[in-house]
């Protein structure tokens, strides 16, 4: 009886050995036999192997102009150069253009004027602010680099067709909305101008005070109009960036979240064995953690620039509608479209931060419906508790919050509208 339960044991162990050799083989090859499959299901629509994919080209436009301005130091640039030019253009422009425009606030004699006043310099100050939120953080924008180039270089491993499309697709759009502010601005810029070569008596491009009589000299005048075009052109181009780099970056992490639930969809499906459905389910959460960490710096990067351009938004569409109302009294055509431009420009910054981040509210719950959708009914117990945990987390769908409290929504845009509505209508009635 011993020696046939000493046999027993010895072939359980000798089968355990196989097992656990088995285990191995398989575990070592998982990865392999995941992209073959992979590769398998997609060559239909398989793109080139040696496509290049870069989201973070997306923001391309802005770190350029952040660099033009001083913001963000390029490769290779000489130090003190790029110091000198950084201080020239911020002192310049980003602190001495705004002090013009508030010192005039103490030099106006209408309410006319007052209102016309309060639209350029809210705007500008605004804008300088969140200008400076980016110097602020320039580190997070370098952290959210390295995370696109793992997420780029996951899509490209997997080489799925419709991840890539849709990823550059995020990338043409984020670089759409640069191009849309970007006309928005040279439009305003040109009205100005045409503004001041079509007026009958001189004037400038923007109500400031200088401290000199400008209307009687001509070199000063030509000077101080030099340097308002100067400043003007500037801010135009800052306020171009930090505009549209919100809207931006929510559509890159729209679009890797869109890519993510493509993938998880395909989970479980077509598999050889049950181990690589568990590696495939393995990667995809690794894949969602790097997005959740892409969520919590463009958090930090966005919270500050939302809530500031929220409360320029009512505070500029009431001052924009007050100054209108005076101009169409006094047959003001010019001044007339430019109010226009103003008021659409400014309610066209907020709709379109508040469109993107709803996409990306909407996107995150398509994301937990995916990872319900994969084939979790026929994998094994570990593969069952993993997802279980992950679906614990896709629970909360993701925000962006404006100073903390404020969802980024298209909800919050009609709050906003109604807020400056409500606001309007008491003013006028004090007119």
């Amino acid at each position: 009886m011993q020696r046939r339960r000493i046999q027993e044991l010895m072939s359980e162990l000798e089968a355990e050995a196989q097992r656990e050799l088995e285990m191995q083989r398989i575990g070592a090859a998982a990865l392999q036999e995941l992209e073959d499959n992979i590769v398998a299901q997609s060559e239909p629509n398989l793109p080139d192997i040696n496509s290049e994919l870069d989201t973070h080209s997306a923001v391309s436009y802005h770190w350029r102009v952040w660099q033009l301005m001083g913001l963000i130091r390029p490769p290779g640039a000489s130090r003190l150069g790029f110091v000198l030019r950084s201080l020239i253009i911020n002192v310049l422009v980003t602190l001495l253009f705004p002090i013009t425009l508030l010192a005039k606030l103490f030099y106006t004699y209408s309410l006319r004027e007052l209102c016309e006043n309060l639209t350029i310099t809210i705007t500008d100050i605004v804008a300088n602010l969140k200008f400076i939120n980016v110097f602020h953080v320039r580190r997070q924008l370098h952290e959210i680099k390295q995370l696109l180039a793992v997420l780029d270089g996951r899509a490209l491993a997997v080489n799925n067709a419709d991840e890539l499309a849709v990823l550059r697709q995020a990338v043409h759009t984020a670089r759409l909305s640069f191009r849309t502010f970007g006309g928005i601005f040279v439009f305003g810029t040109t009205l100005s101008c045409l503004r001041v070569a079509i007026a009958k008596e001189r004037q400038l491009l923007y109500p400031a005070w200088f401290g000199i009589d400008w209307q009687y000299s001509n070199v000063a005048y030509v000077l101080i109009y030099v340097y308002q075009l100067f400043g003007l052109i500037v801010q135009a181009i800052q306020d171009c960036a930090n505009d549209s780099y919100p809207p931006a970056y929510l559509c890159i992490l729209t679009g890797h979240m869109r890519a993510l639930e493509l993938r998880v969809r395909r989970i479980g499906y077509h598999v050889p064995h049950q181990h690589v459905a568990y590696f495939e389910l393995t990667a995809c959460i690794e894949d969602y953690v790097n997005i959740l960490r892409l969520h919590a710096i463009i958090q930090q990067i966005l919270s500050v620039a939302c809530f500031a351009q929220f409360m320029c938004s009512a505070a500029v569409q009431c001052t924009v509608a007050m100054h209108f109302l005076y101009v169409a009294d006094s047959h003001d055509l010019s001044a007339m479209i430019l109010s226009l431009v103003f008021f659409s420009a400014v309610t066209l910054e907020v709709f379109i931060i508040c469109y993107f981040g709803d996409r990306m509210r909407t996107q995150s719950e398509a994301l937990l419906n995916a990872f319900y959708a994969c084939n979790w009914m026929d994998q094994n117990t570990r593969f069952k508790r993993n997802l279980i945990i992950t679906l614990m987390r896709t629970q909360r769908p993701s925000y962006i919050l404006a100073g903390g409290y404020i969802a980024v929504t298209l909800e919050t845009f009609v709050q906003v509208n109604r807020l400056t509505y409500s606001v309007f209508t008491l003013l006028l009635r004090a007119k």
